[in-house]
């Protein structure tokens, strides 16, 4: 038979043979009938082709395995038995022990002792000096906050929640106070490129004659005059009689009755009625009526411009004009707050919003007269 033409780059030739199953391992022996076993190639099954059996794959039979041949090279092992216990972790890296803990605290009392031994006698003369405990926990800090939770839930929900309201509320109040600087425009950035040829070439304008004055003959005398026309006598109109301005002085407080809420309910604090105003404060330190003013009553009409007495007759206006919305059911504006002061409409509103930042506004201030109004009605 021709031998077929053997290929050197053919996929037989590129992957190794496939090791002889264990069990087929043994000499081919005559059968006692005379007839030779069946050759090799009948005895090996046809597998496809694959890469070399690792070594540490299982053995095809199990019930009686077969000892380890040589058969010539084999794949070298790559991670060898020794090696991985060699190199086995031993332990977490941070694991506490009783024994690392008793370190610790050793290690801590030495620290404070020594640093106690090492303070100068006369170095806490105005002060205590701090305990050995206070050292101990400035080492070893530890949060209580799981264990707080535990003990008491309820109680800890809100202190929690009492801390988050505090700080809203500083929150809110440093915003409403902080001005930020105003920003200007950005102005037009200069045109870059190349500008168009309208732009670039200059019309050249020819010189223009100056226009001829064309002359005119003289008109010829009328021989008999013209009739007269009538003439209209229109005199300057009389200007008009301006009425004098209004007297905006309203200082007769003593004349309206006070509705407005008692000094002593102000807030416990500082400037609790100050507003934004612009412009430089008035002085009222001889203002004959200061005594009847609140100290921050005294800053609030100083900031606006305002005398005492033009204070006082705004401010019981505005709580008169609070008494007829009450009966009437309405809300209380700024609106209602200018219109039944006389003074500048802007200051009413700085008015408005310092009365009902400290709750003078309310209806419950209102009650009182409501029900006097009904017993007399």
């Amino acid at each position: 038979m021709p031998q077929k033409p053997q290929k050197p780059c053919d996929i037989s030739n590129l992957m190794s043979p496939p090791e002889p199953a264990p069990l087929d391992m043994c000499k081919s022996v005559d059968l006692p009938n005379g007839k030779p076993s069946s050759p090799p190639e009948a005895r090996v099954p046809h597998h496809p082709l694959s890469p070399p059996v690792s070594p540490f794959a299982a053995p095809a039979n199990s019930i009686n395995p077969v000892p380890t041949y040589s058969f010539g090279a084999k794949d070298p092992i790559l991670y060898p038995t020794a090696e991985n216990s060699a190199s086995a972790a031993t332990g977490p890296l941070f694991t506490l022990t009783s024994e690392s803990v008793d370190a610790f605290r050793t290690a801590t009392e030495r620290l404070v002792s020594e640093h106690i031994a090492s303070r100068p006698a006369g170095f806490f003369r105005d002060s205590t000096p701090p305990r050995r405990e206070d050292y101990e926990l400035a080492l070893f800090f530890k949060s209580n906050c799981l264990k707080m939770f535990q003990d008491n839930p309820k109680r800890w929900l809100s202190k929690e929640r009492e801390l988050l309201r505090a700080d809203r509320k500083h929150t809110s109040f440093s915003m409403q106070h902080s001005r930020l600087p105003h920003i200007l425009p950005a102005a037009r950035p200069p045109v870059l490129g190349p500008q168009s040829a309208k732009t670039l070439t200059t019309r050249v304008q020819k010189p223009r004659a100056a226009p001829k004055s064309k002359t005119q003959n003289p008109r010829p005398i009328r021989a008999t005059p013209a009739p007269a026309r009538e003439t209209i006598c229109v005199g300057t109109p009389e200007p008009r009689v301006r009425t004098v301005a209004p007297n905006r002085e309203d200082k007769d407080f003593e004349s309206l009755e006070d509705l407005s809420p008692p000094v002593s309910s102000l807030p416990a604090r500082p400037n609790s009625l100050k507003v934004d105003w612009k412009g430089n404060a008035l002085d009222l330190s001889n203002d004959p009526h200061r005594n009847l003013l609140h100290p921050d009553e005294l800053t609030l009409a100083s900031n606006l411009r305002l005398d005492c007495a033009t204070y006082l007759t705004s401010k019981r206006r505005i709580f008169l004009r609070r008494l007829e919305c009450a009966k009437i059911n309405k809300e209380f504006r700024k609106t209602d707050a200018q219109q039944a002061c006389k003074i500048d409409v802007n200051k009413a509103s700085k008015l408005w919003q310092a009365y009902e930042r400290v709750g003078w506004l309310d209806l419950s201030w209102m009650r009182e007269h409501l029900n006097r109004s009904a017993q007399r009605s």
